[in-house]
């Protein structure tokens, strides 16, 4: 463990577990990979914004919920990493917007949690606004993201992604 970085999250190092997936077959997904990287690694930087914000919630005379509001960011935080990598590591259009949807849900719930702690006193409202600007690109990232999902021929037997 290098002392210096004291990050939650492993990089993403061309994503070992992926690695082995596409072998041989790397350039057929490059930009799908790169587009999952980047995004991969914005969520570092937005994790750990967050984990900081979380060790300074604390409860005000009028407002003694900061804890609860605690658990529930840390539950929408730890749920984006792995649907990155998950929607990386398969093929199918319909799990891969599963999983983007997935994500989607978790941010804005994220923010919503994070923006409310800062409205009540619970947490610096500039630091929420920090978060919100790196949110911001996290977004467009996404949306870069996403489109190097390749629609295929499975159907989805919900009918959402049609």
């Amino acid at each position: 463990m290098d002392i210096t970085d004291m990050h939650s999250l492993p990089e993403w190092d061309d994503h070992r577990m992926l690695q082995r997936r596409y072998e041989g077959e790397e350039w057929k997904i490059a930009p799908q990979m790169e587009a999952a990287k980047n995004l991969y690694n914005k969520w570092r930087d937005i994790f750990l914004y967050v984990e900081s914000y979380c060790e300074t919630l604390q409860d005000s005379k009028e407002y003694d919920h900061a804890e609860k509001n605690k658990e529930l960011i840390w539950q929408n935080l730890f749920i984006v990493a792995p649907k990155i990598i998950g929607a990386a590591g398969i093929d199918q259009y319909v799990q891969k917007m599963e999983n983007a949807s997935i994500i989607r849900n978790n941010c804005r719930e994220l923010m919503e949690q994070v923006s409310f702690t800062a409205m009540v006193g619970a947490g610096e409202e500039q630091y929420a606004e920090a978060i919100e600007m790196e949110m911001d690109i996290f977004r467009g990232l996404f949306k870069i993201w996403v489109a190097t999902f390749v629609k295929d021929e499975y159907e989805d037997e919900w009918g959402l992604f049609v």
